[in-house]
């Protein structure tokens, strides 16, 4: 590959598919002139874990262990270690851990930053050791889910700047964009596709257009997106561990509850927490393993050791698997649980299906008119995945060289090449809005400003409000700016700003404007998004004597 330094226009950039379970990270090989996966520790597949414990050489102070070590550390220290960090992205939820009887609060872009920090320090010395690569990764490619909301992004980008990117050189794509442009590279095609992306935390569902241009380069337009953030492969797992959570039921006559810790019934809160991070660790296993078999064993033994020893030996056929229905309530919320309830995973798939009908209505097309299925994360080499989609589409899903773990951080690579060399000619992706943007106005009612579906120009999309905001009231000097973001938008009777699928993205006041009567003080509201999806808000008085009040909602959270 030799000494990239010299050769490249924007520095060095990594591909990042910082995944809910397991995480990837690639590099465009200019040599070889494709994408390349970069091991962690050996393994392409790093688990997005990390583990705490007390610093040997300064007490005061905490060190950590990542990945492959975490998970298995979880085991151990569950009151240490951090799965999963990804789905507590996009919240305000902090995220507490107890070390030696301390505790410690992060937040979620915290622990993602130090898990992303580890991934840059061990690709760094990959390229610098195995690939002869001078300097270090100063840029990003991060992916993120099609459906994620704008504080997902704004927290994931906020991430990479504490794992030490540069902040003018971290961009977001949408994944399933990413996995489109390692399909297009292998096929270069004039075709249209279902990117069926099913990770361990969110599905999507993303039809694109791809058409050769004059170059023999792939260009690819985003026709429609539609997906589901709570719907993945760790709520396959819990089929895995309500089948196993019933069996121990059984062997404890229901005496036992391992998912309150507050209940005394004679298993310690340490013990629970030991037994639920072997529980879904047995669970995820099972499930990878019922992929290529018929049926395996799950064998737990002991599985708790206190009031009794409780052994758990078990053979879970696939058909059992594909059959079971979810009783427990597990460790799921109220609300994700009612969505769960007594379903199972062809459940699950038709929920996947219902994502992908609401993209093809969107798109205007039928399911005649895909040309081809990429099945994309690692929840997708579910047997049942692929019957599903053969019995819907009527043809196989495309059987790629690259596996679908692997081709959303190589598609997240490529797009570090047009980052790294933008002189040079590659496929071009045409991004475009995923849900509609807009402002609460008088009534809590939904203005809408940036609709679905916009092309976002290489230079930002800029859209000003049709109409300006009124003042409601005499002599009022300023106004509430709030913003909001429709994620269902196919429900055309969601006009209000509290209605299911409303998201807020920021609140903010408008202050000095000048004082008249009622309705006559303007205000214009101009919207900007960036290539990654990414908002500023701009609002102006538009005052008759000159005063002028401008507004950048930069920080909007």
């Amino acid at each position: 590959m030799g000494t990239l330094g010299l050769d490249l226009e924007r520095g060095l950039f990594l591909g990042i598919d910082f995944g809910t379970t397991n995480s990837v990270v690639s590099i465009y090989n200019f040599k070889d002139g494709e994408a390349q996966t970069i091991p962690i520790e050996g393994s392409n597949i790093f688990p997005t874990a990390i583990q705490f414990e007390t610093d040997p050489d300064d007490e005061s102070k905490l060190s950590r262990i990542f990945g492959f070590q975490a998970k298995e550390a979880a085991v151990i220290y569950p009151q240490s270690t951090v799965l999963s960090i990804k789905r507590y992205l996009g919240f305000d939820e902090e995220i507490k851990i107890n070390v030696d009887d301390k505790e410690y609060v992060f937040k979620p872009q915290q622990i993602a930053g130090e898990i992303l920090g580890y991934l840059k320090q061990k690709a760094d010395e990959y390229v610098q050791e195995e690939m002869n690569v001078a300097g270090e990764f100063s840029g990003c490619v991060i992916t993120v889910p099609a459906n994620s909301t704008d504080k997902q992004k704004k927290m994931t980008k906020e991430a990479a700047i504490i794992a030490g990117f540069d902040e003018s050189s971290i961009y977001l794509r949408l994944e399933p964009a990413a996995a489109a442009v390692s399909y297009a590279i292998n096929e270069r095609k004039n075709k249209k596709v279902l990117v069926f992306d099913f990770g361990g935390g969110t599905f999507d569902a993303c039809i694109l257009e791809i058409k050769m241009n004059e170059n023999d380069e792939p260009v690819i337009s985003i026709l429609s997106t539609y997906g589901d953030n709570n719907l993945g492969g760790n709520d396959i797992d819990k089929i895995i561990v309500d089948m196993i959570y019933e069996e121990f039921k059984k062997l404890t006559n229901e005496e036992i509850d391992l998912f309150d810790s507050d209940v005394d019934d004679g298993v310690s809160r340490r013990q629970k927490k030991i037994a639920l991070v072997r529980l879904f660790q047995a669970a995820n296993q099972a499930k990878e393993r019922l992929s290529k078999a018929k049926s395996t064993k799950v064998v737990l033994a002991p599985f708790i050791q206190e009031p009794k020893i409780v052994n758990i030996n078990m053979e879970i056929s696939r058909e059992d698997f594909e059959n079971h229905r979810r009783i427990n309530k597990l460790d799921d919320s109220d609300e994700i649980f009612e969505k769960f309830r007594d379903k199972n995973i062809f459940d699950m798939i038709e929920r996947t299906f219902k994502c992908i009908d609401k993209s093809l209505d969107a798109a205007s097309l039928t399911v005649s008119d895909i040309d081809e299925i990429f099945l994309v994360g690692g929840s997708s080499s579910v047997p049942l995945v692929e019957v599903k989609i053969k019995e819907k589409f009527g043809k196989e899903p495309f059987k790629s060289k690259i596996s679908p773990a692997l081709s959303i951080s190589q598609g997240a690579a490529y797009y570090c090449n047009m980052i790294m060399m933008p002189t040079v000619k590659g496929p071009v992706v045409q991004e475009k809005t995923i849900h509609p943007l807009g402002l609460e106005i008088a009534g809590r009612r939904f203005m809408e400003i940036v609709g679905s579906g916009v092309e976002i120009p290489e230079g930002g999309l800029t859209v000003e409000a049709e109409e300006p905001l009124i003042t409601n009231f005499d002599d009022v000097t300023s106004m509430a700016i709030v913003v909001y973001e429709n994620t269902a938008p196919d429900d055309k009777n969601q006009i209000f700003v509290n209605s299911d699928g409303m998201r807020r993205l920021a609140g903010t006041s408008l202050r000095g404007i000048p004082q008249a009567p009622k309705g006559e003080e303007k205000v214009k509201v101009i919207f900007n998004v960036g290539q990654d999806n990414m908002l500023t808000v701009t609002a102006k008085s538009m005052s008759n004597d000159g005063i002028v009040t401008k507004l950048s909602v930069d920080e909007l959270y």
